[in-house]
């Protein structure tokens, strides 16, 4: 089955590497592009859409700061933390609140 990517995608044995690799794992995941304005999202597996909420073709509209995934408890310090690292192509361990769709706060375990 063709590994399925957004528009703005060239074909890339790279990548098709990685989401193979990671995919077979049961990783939850995006890939972006770093060249295009707003690092936008041109690739993102199953098991990231359903942990989210979020259908890939709203994630595939994003940037890969994932802000629609931020919400009231999400600190302003870990947002500008993780933007700066994924605009500055740098690695960053940030601790960060992020929120389904339906508003739940991810590790949360639903009542």
């Amino acid at each position: 089955m063709p590994v399925r990517r957004g528009h703005v995608a060239p074909q890339n044995t790279f990548l098709d590497t990685i989401i193979r690799k990671f995919d077979s794992q049961s990783r939850k995941f995006v890939i972006a592009n770093a060249r295009v304005e707003n690092c936008a999202i041109i690739f993102c597996n199953d098991g990231f859409c359903h942990m989210c909420g979020y259908s890939r073709a709203e994630i595939m509209q994003k940037p890969c700061t994932c802000n629609f995934l931020y919400g009231p408890d999400t600190k302003r310090l870990a947002i500008a933390q993780m933007a700066q690292a994924l605009l500055g192509s740098e690695e960053r361990k940030v601790e960060i609140n992020l929120y389904r769709k339906d508003g739940d706060k991810y590790g949360d375990d639903p009542a």
